[in-house]
């Protein structure tokens, strides 16, 4: 997402301060930079992620200086915010390439818990059983026998590399015996095996109106445009 940070900088200008903090998914580590920086900043950009039980820790932060990004929570709703629809966008974004889905035999998404969005897991069972597309969900790439028809939908970078070094190994040919959509656009992605298809939110606007909503003070709720980039990876 290192196109949204320098978006949002480049939007801000150069004479505002942005520090970084990293919770790694943890809500121990959530609850201590809250609390380690309750009145330190004019400020607060927060990425909940999928965590559960932020709305208490975030309440301790001066109400009308948060702004939430990326995943939005029922219980935040009441911050201004610009996010993702993950269950719509995925929908959507499986239903532009429904006609090349509909040559594989089955549809696989790799999908961690403790990370990813709940939205993207129901919104591709919405997607598949509404289809009648034959699917499954896995936790791991480790233990998982990958057999020719089938297509992955692949969440982060180090299992769509995981993924394309296995197809190799088998000598399998990527769009023919296995196809894969990746999330989240990145100019590797581009290239890597001649283009891998992916499903996106803009970070580049998403960065940007970011800095609109904190420079102009709004109050907002902002869902995310997001796109498909069609490629030879399907």
């Amino acid at each position: 997402k290192e196109e949204l940070y320098n978006s949002f900088l480049a939007k801000l200008g150069k004479n505002i301060q942005v520090d970084i903090y990293f919770h790694h998914f943890k809500l121990n580590v959530f609850n201590k930079l809250i609390s380690d920086n309750v009145g330190g900043y004019n400020y607060y950009v927060i990425m909940p992620a999928n965590l559960n039980g932020t709305e208490n820790i975030i309440s301790r932060l001066p109400h009308d200086k948060v702004y939430i990004l990326d995943q939005i929570h029922p219980e935040l709703l009441h911050y201004p915010s610009i996010h993702q629809n993950f269950k719509k966008d995925i929908y959507n974004g499986l239903q532009v390439v429904l006609n090349q889905i509909q040559r594989y035999k089955k549809a696989i998404l790799l999908y961690n818990q403790d990370k990813e969005p709940k939205g993207i897991l129901d919104g591709f069972n919405l997607f598949c059983e509404d289809r009648d597309i034959k699917h499954e969900v896995i936790i791991d790439l480790e233990t998982k026998k990958i057999s020719k028809g089938e297509l992955y939908i692949l969440l982060d970078d180090r299992s769509l590399i995981k993924m394309i070094k296995r197809i190799k190994e088998k000598r399998f040919l990527l769009a023919k015996d296995i196809g894969i959509i990746s999330y989240n656009d990145t100019l590797l992605k581009e290239v890597v095996e001649g283009g891998i298809t992916t499903i996106s939110t803009n970070f580049k606007l998403m960065g940007q109106r970011l800095a609109e909503m904190i420079l102009a003070n709004e109050f907002v709720q902002v869902e995310n445009p997001n796109s498909v980039a069609v490629r030879n990876s399907l």
